[in-house]
């Protein structure tokens, strides 16, 4: 099983998030024959200029070397997900929505004819249905109820965006309250059980 972890918190090792995804990466171990690791917050890719959107938009046959030059960080990013049999995202929610170095990932993600087509009856889904998404999403107050929830345009935005890419079921592990109201070893105490929990139903299942 191929497994792709993609993170984004510039927090290193004090990172909630990252310290929840490790502890996910572990319960697959047994699982997993390769690991591709992508790190935003060291090596960020460019936002989606118009000569990008052009490249993409031309048709294969008649790409130029630049337009295939342009598209080399697209397509990496495309070759990862189709090859992977599980994608985890790590992530915090900053400002109620995603870090900017994950939004242009999604961005040269999202390509019409690679990750999704138009069809007569509308937009249709090129990924795997059947890949596992892992979303794990840290912030420093409780976004899954209360007078916050309606403020978490993270979780619903991944999940459009990957059900429209063709994976419609996607698993979110929330690492929520490291602020204040629980603090930040309980949320991924919290988290950690999460997880637990879901791989115990997984194992009752199979």
């Amino acid at each position: 099983m191929n497994l792709l972890l993609i993170e984004t918190s510039p927090n290193g090792e004090a990172s909630a998030s990252r310290e929840v995804s490790r502890y996910l990466v572990q319960q697959l171990e047994h699982e997993i024959s390769q690991v591709t690791k992508r790190d935003l917050s060291v090596d960020p890719l460019p936002h989606i200029t118009g000569d990008v959107v052009e490249a993409a938009f031309t048709a294969s046959e008649k790409r130029s070397d630049r337009h295939r030059e342009l598209l080399q960080q697209s397509d990496a990013v495309v070759d990862e997900v189709i090859a992977a049999d599980v994608v985890i995202i790590s992530t915090p929610m900053w400002n109620f929505s995603l870090p900017s170095v994950l939004k242009a990932w999604l961005d040269h993600l999202s390509r019409a004819g690679r990750t999704f087509s138009y069809s007569s009856s509308g937009p249709v889904g090129l990924l795997d249905a059947k890949k596992k998404v892992y979303f794990i999403i840290s912030s420093g107050s409780r976004f899954s109820s209360g007078p916050f929830a309606a403020w978490d345009l993270a979780t619903p935005f991944l999940k459009a965006v990957f059900g429209f890419m063709g994976v419609p079921s996607v698993e979110v592990i929330r690492v929520e309250g490291t602020n204040h109201q629980i603090g930040r070893d309980s949320a991924v105490q919290a988290a950690k059980d999460q997880i637990d929990q879901l791989f115990s139903k997984e194992r009752i299942t199979a």
